[in-house]
């Protein structure tokens, strides 16, 4: 039996090679010298590390002046490159209960898949995580640093991390920093191809499309369907299908037409498809199972060949 997830990768593939301009045969790479991570530990000691506390996101260039400089002069000889910064949301209620549990396999079988973690929201740790993000997002934008629009995984916890760290979210817009008011007056952009592994655990699960657009006004929801028609508790998405998720979420970058002028993108997301991400990418090993902390975003330049 064919999983939902393996026909939709096979659609959404279909209508991004065969239709999509430019992307038949697309290879993309990461532009070594510019980004620089930290990515040696086990995974759990990663996983439920802290952020670091770095508001240039692992950029190792003197400025965000000279990224800025290095990309535009990238882009005139035409190089088709991308600043991506992938931010992992902060800690959510399933995050903090799985430390608790400290059980893999009990919480793959047993607690991980009960009903109150459907679509896990951040708790109060990681709505703190967030602010403190925020935090770091305002000495970012002294030091520089260009967002020009915000992508997200539809999940809540991940909307709700970017929305508290850019200011986006309701109460938190009369704080908006003049530096980021760009992306309070363009709506973000929720993406199914960055959501977190699908299958198995609730937490994973997501809500409809009406209740989440209903939550994130400030979100763009039109991109995917009202039910969660991917997840399933029988199976779990393989490593080999989320990196090919990853590889057509690229491809989305490059083709859609809301997306595809912005040169400086934030990604919302969570810890396994970062993994995914930069294991495709080639930044870990293929066997690493590093994963940033919650709320920690990274920087890395991307080029589509």
């Amino acid at each position: 039996k064919v999983s939902a997830i393996v026909l939709w990768i096979s659609a959404v593939s279909y209508v991004l090679q065969d239709h999509g301009p430019g992307m038949t045969g697309a290879e993309f790479e990461i532009v070594p010298g510019i980004f620089e991570h930290r990515t040696a530990g086990t995974e759990r000691d990663s996983f439920f590390a802290a952020a670091p506390d770095d508001p240039k996101f692992g950029l190792i260039l003197p400025s965000f002046k000279d990224l800025h400089e290095k990309i535009t002069a990238m882009k005139k000889k035409g190089d088709k490159v991308k600043v991506l910064y992938l931010l992992r949301h902060a800690e959510g209620y399933h995050n903090s209960a799985e430390r608790e549990i400290n059980d893999h396999h009990k919480w793959f079988k047993d607690e991980g898949v009960k009903e109150k973690y459907v679509d896990a929201d951040l708790n109060y740790a990681g709505i703190e995580q967030s602010k403190e993000l925020s935090k770091r997002l305002g000495r970012a934008a002294k030091l520089g640093l260009r967002v020009e629009r915000l992508v997200t995984s539809p999940l809540r916890r991940a909307v709700r991390t970017a929305g508290i760290g850019f200011n986006l979210t309701e109460d938190r817009r009369p704080d908006a920093l003049e530096h980021y008011k760009d992306l309070s007056r363009r709506q973000a952009v929720a993406e199914e191809l960055a959501r977190e592994t699908i299958g198995q655990l609730t937490c994973d699960k997501r809500l409809t499309r009406t209740e989440l657009a209903k939550t994130f006004k400030w979100v763009d929801y039109s991109g995917i369907s009202e039910e969660d028609k991917l997840w399933t508790a029988g199976a779990r998405e393989t490593l080999d299908e989320k990196k090919r998720r990853v590889r057509l979420f690229l491809k989305e970058l490059w083709k859609n037409e809301k997306l595809n002028d912005d040169t400086y993108v934030v990604v919302a997301t969570h810890s396994g498809w970062i993994n995914a991400f930069l294991r495709e990418l080639h930044v870990i090993d293929d066997t690493s199972r590093w994963k940033p902390a919650n709320a920690q975003m990274m920087g890395l330049v991307v080029k589509m060949e």
